[in-house]
């Protein structure tokens, strides 16, 4: 007797539909185009593991880089004079240091200049970026209410729902599906 191998066939294939659930028209309902889109997908997985680990050293750099500026010092010069002191802190901590703790930051800024004169390296002062240590952010304040005249009567000019909100500050009752001609004359 032959032996068909339909069910595991079916298994192998549910599996892959199953991997492309929420990819949009046949490549969740297809198999053989399925297959081609989680096999693609695990391609960019595999890359942007990688892709990752990039992206966030050069947002640590840029953090380092704006902080050491503020502080007089390139970020080529802050990290070499970092080397020098032999210190071990790595840029995942440093741009933490940098955004939570500017004093600390600004200390070893300061001992990183000193390594590097120590070094005999000269150290050109440069202008910070800013010379404010903290930033300030103006909200504006919102804009004054428009005055509603509902001292002044309504006329022809006036919307329907300024008549209907000059009737409620006075207390008079008006039916909801009211036109503008009822409104006035109920004014």
């Amino acid at each position: 007797m032959r032996v068909k191998g339909g069910t595991v066939t079916r298994a192998r294939r549910k599996k892959m539909i199953k991997l492309a659930k929420g990819y949009r028209g046949q490549r969740s309902i297809n198999y053989r185009v399925a297959k081609e889109r989680v096999w693609k997908g695990w391609t960019y997985a595999f890359r942007d593991r990688k892709q990752t680990k990039r992206n966030f050293r050069k947002l640590w750099i840029a953090r380092i880089n704006a902080a050491a500026r503020i502080n007089g010092l390139s970020y080529s010069n802050f990290m070499h004079g970092l080397a020098l002191m032999g210190t071990t802190v790595n840029r995942k901590m440093l741009a933490d240091l940098a955004i939570t703790d500017p004093e600390a930051f600004a200390a070893l800024a300061e001992s990183a200049k000193k390594a590097l004169s120590e070094a005999g390296k000269h150290v050109a002062t440069k202008t910070p970026a800013t010379t404010e240590k903290t930033v300030a952010i103006n909200v504006a304040a919102p804009k004054a209410a428009k005055k509603s005249s509902s001292d002044a009567k309504p006329s022809d000019k006036n919307t329907v729902a300024e008549i209907k909100e000059y009737l409620t500050a006075n207390g008079i009752d008006f039916p909801a599906s009211a036109k503008k001609a009822e409104l006035l004359a109920l004014v």
